[in-house]
């Protein structure tokens, strides 16, 4: 058996206990180990949180899903508002539909954005960088005092608020039950409601995402790569060469036209492939729109560095996260309609 949770752990990045759980489970039999123990084990960790800045006077809500296993944020979503009755709306919905309420309220007047989307950035970039360690050891030990503590912090640093009031309430969900929620008996609010006018043809539902034609930005100086040595995370510039009503929509959004004219923006690689003659590249705009792009054998692009951004480019790169909103109810459209 020792032989087998090593290979277990091997193949699926489980610690020894869980893969001693799994194979107690299934009779030793490491083939259905090996298949089941994204459904048997919980490594999803669902955050539903609320919190109010007693000096500021901001209330705000926010859901952080992450990956125990992986150490990564999978997604997550905040609100940040002036109105006191946000902050007195339960936490124990169940996490989709604690999810789509939150969307639903930041399409509302009371809704401030600018800080809605600073704080997604914060939560995501302190968690999975400064506090990465911390913050995953004490959720697998279930050690929710400290969570909260790392949240105080970031909301902190993000609102300037010293008086921060924070309440959370945690799900843990197998793999299974993460892709396959249970359907919402929550009526969407604010207006939104299913329309029969959209394409489906936009959204790729394996991903839940949409996806943009886009075409790279050459670049033949010394201080250009050759497409293939693009690594995921790079930084690169491209155009939204898309022409679907939604994709125009969405390009204007991201600040990759200006006018009529369409102009590079910055983007994240997430995949290079060979096909055929050529190079697809796929890159990742925000957490819901995708890019992809095709590019000749010897192209080359200008890889970015994080200084490279000025204020505009950075300004730009928050509001990204700032789009979970829109892109959400567009989804959620071409999903029910």
């Amino acid at each position: 058996m020792k032989e087998n949770i090593k290979i277990l752990m091997e193949e699926t990045g489980c610690d020894e206990g869980q893969a001693e759980l799994v194979l107690h489970s299934t009779g030793n039999n490491l083939e259905k180990a090996i298949r089941s123990i994204d459904l048997l084990l919980k490594y999803i960790v669902v955050i539903k949180s609320r919190f109010m800045c007693n000096q500021a006077n901001f209330y705000g809500r926010f859901i952080l899903i992450s990956h125990l296993n992986q150490k990564r944020v999978v997604r997550l979503g905040a609100l940040v508002t002036c109105d006191p009755s946000i902050y007195e709306e339960k936490l124990d919905f169940r996490w989709r539909d604690f999810e789509k309420r939150l969307y639903a309220h930041r399409l509302s007047e009371s809704c401030i954005h600018e800080l809605t989307q600073k704080l997604e950035q914060n939560l995501n970039w302190q968690i999975t960088g400064d506090y990465r360690k911390y913050f995953f050891q004490n959720l697998k030990d279930r050690n929710y005092e400290e969570i909260i503590g790392i949240l105080r912090a970031v909301i902190n640093n993000s609102l300037g608020d010293d008086e921060v009031k924070v309440e959370i309430d945690v799900e843990e969900l197998n793999l299974d039950q993460f892709k396959f929620p249970q359907e919402s008996n929550i009526p969407m609010e604010v207006g939104v409601r299913p329309s029969s006018n959209q394409p489906r043809e936009v959204v790729d539902r394996k991903e839940s995402t949409i996806v943009l034609r886009t075409e790279l930005v050459a670049d033949d100086s010394s201080s250009s790569i050759e497409v293939e040595k693009l690594r995921k995370n790079d930084l690169i510039l491209v155009k939204i060469s898309d022409t679907r009503d939604i994709a125009q929509y969405l390009s204007h959004l991201l600040g990759g036209c200006k006018g009529e004219e369409v102009i590079p923006i910055s983007t994240m690689v997430e995949e290079v492939r060979e096909e055929g003659n050529q190079w697809a590249v796929k890159t990742r705009f925000s957490p819901a729109i995708l890019g992809e792009a095709l590019a000749k054998k010897k192209a080359r692009v200008k890889r970015l560095k994080p200084q490279d951004f000025s204020r505009e480019r950075k300004g730009l790169y928050l509001a990204l996260l700032g789009l979970a909103a829109v892109l959400w109810v567009i989804l959620y459209i071409l999903k029910y309609r």
